[in-house]
C-alpha cells in the first residue's frame, strides 16, 4: 500500500514539474472557441461599431429635388425621373419662392423726386417703371422683374445710360413649393439637370438635398 502511494505521488510531482518548467513558455491555453473550431476575426476585418452589413437601404439614398413653384414643372420632372426607371414621390411644403431678377432703384428722398425719375425712364423707353408703395420717404422705384439675367442686365444698362445707378436683386416671397423625393440607389442616377429646367427658357433654381428625416 505504501509502495502504491509513493508511485502515485512521484507521478503527480513529475507531471507538475513538466508542466511548470518543461512545457513551452508563453503558449496560450486553448479557449472554448478554439476547442469548438470557431474562426478568428481580426480587428481590421471587423465591422465598425454601429455599422450594419448588407446593401444600403433605399431611404439612405433618398434625395429631394426642388423646390418647384409650379405643379406643371414638378409633373414634367417626375415624368423624366420615371423615364430613368426611378420612382418619384411628390410633396408640398412652405418655402421661399424665387420670382426673378428685380431691377430696382432705391434711396429717393420723396415721391415727387421718384415721379421725376420715372418720367426720365419713360422718355428713355422704360415704360414699366413705377414707385413702390410707401410713406413717401426713401422711395424705391421698380424698373422690372425678369426671369432671365441677361434681360435684367439690359434694363440695368438702359437706366445707367441716363445717369441712374439701379441694382439687381433676387425677388422672393414665401409660398407653396413642391419637392420630389426619389430613391437613387447606385448604379441609378438622376437625369441631367438641364433636362429638368422649365419649358420656354424659364429658369428653375433647383436643389438636390437629402430627404428630410421621417420620410420613407
Amino acid at each position: 500500500m505504501r509502495i502504491a502511494f509513493a508511485v502515485l505521488l512521484f507521478a503527480n510531482l513529475a507531471w507538475f514539474g513538466w508542466a511548470r518548467w518543461v512545457a513551452p513558455a508563453g503558449e496560450p491555453p486553448a479557449t472554448a472557441a478554439a476547442a469548438e473550431g470557431g474562426n478568428l476575426l481580426l480587428a481590421r476585418e471587423a465591422a465598425p461599431a454601429g455599422s450594419a452589413a448588407g446593401p444600403a437601404r433605399p431611404r439612405d439614398n433618398c434625395l429631394s429635388l426642388g423646390p418647384f413653384t409650379d405643379l406643371t414643372d414638378a409633373a414634367r420632372a417626375s415624368t423624366l425621373l420615371r423615364e430613368s426607371d426611378l420612382e418619384p414621390r411628390q410633396r408640398a411644403d412652405e418655402g421661399v419662392v424665387w420670382k426673378g431678377y428685380w431691377v430696382t432703384l432705391g434711396g429717393l428722398p420723396n415721391r415727387a423726386t421718384a415721379n421725376e425719375v420715372i418720367e426720365r425712364l419713360r422718355r428713355a423707353g422704360v415704360a414699366d417703371a413705377y414707385a413702390m408703395p410707401g410713406d413717401g420717404s426713401d422711395v424705391t422705384i421698380s424698373l422690372g422683374l425678369f426671369s432671365e439675367r441677361q434681360r435684367a442686365l439690359r434694363r440695368l444698362d438702359d437706366a445707367k445710360a441716363i445717369g441712374l445707378e439701379p441694382r439687381i436683386v433676387d425677388r422672393e416671397r414665401m409660398g407653396t413649393v413642391y419637392w420630389i423625393d426619389v430613391d437613387v440607389v447606385p448604379p441609378a442616377e438622376l437625369p441631367d439637370a438641364a433636362r429638368l429646367q422649365g419649358e420656354g427658357g424659364r429658369i428653375l433654381r433647383l436643389e438636390v438635398n437629402p430627404c428630410p428625416s421621417g420620410l420613407t
